[in-house]
């Protein structure tokens, strides 16, 4: 009886290992966040078709919630992206802004952040 006990317990115990070593821990719970920061789009005076605007690099952005305490700042790389991560979903804002020397241009957007997975998020700067 007692072999018959040892073997159920063995049994039981390598059929649950591979459920606790492979659920559960794995799981990413963080929120990805990619900004991409292009200048104003223009009109092209022939056509009247809108020419989308052009990546920002060197773009201030910052990330918050209203009332939260999510909160990121950082600068646009050479293609005018910003990435960051979060522990947890949120609505955020997201402001962008750059002194260009002879203006100052901003945007701004709000996305919600979904656990797991990466948010894109366009700003167009304007003056």
């Amino acid at each position: 009886m007692k072999k018959k006990n040892l073997i159920l317990s063995v049994m039981l115990f390598f059929s649950i290992l591979p459920m606790a070593l492979f659920t559960g821990c794995d799981k990413d719970t963080n929120c990805y966040l990619e900004v991409k920061v292009l200048n104003e789009s223009t009109v092209d005076p022939n056509s009247g078709l809108i020419i989308p605007g052009n990546p920002m690099p060197g773009t201030e952005v910052e990330v918050f919630q209203d009332g939260g305490t999510v909160y990121a700042k950082g600068i646009t790389d050479g293609d005018g992206i910003y990435k960051t991560h979060f522990s947890a979903p949120a609505i955020v804002k997201i402001k962008a802004r750059i002194d260009t020397g002879l203006s100052i241009l901003h945007g701004e957007s709000s996305v919600r952040l979904i656990q797991g997975e990466t948010v894109p998020a366009v700003i167009n700067l304007t003056r």
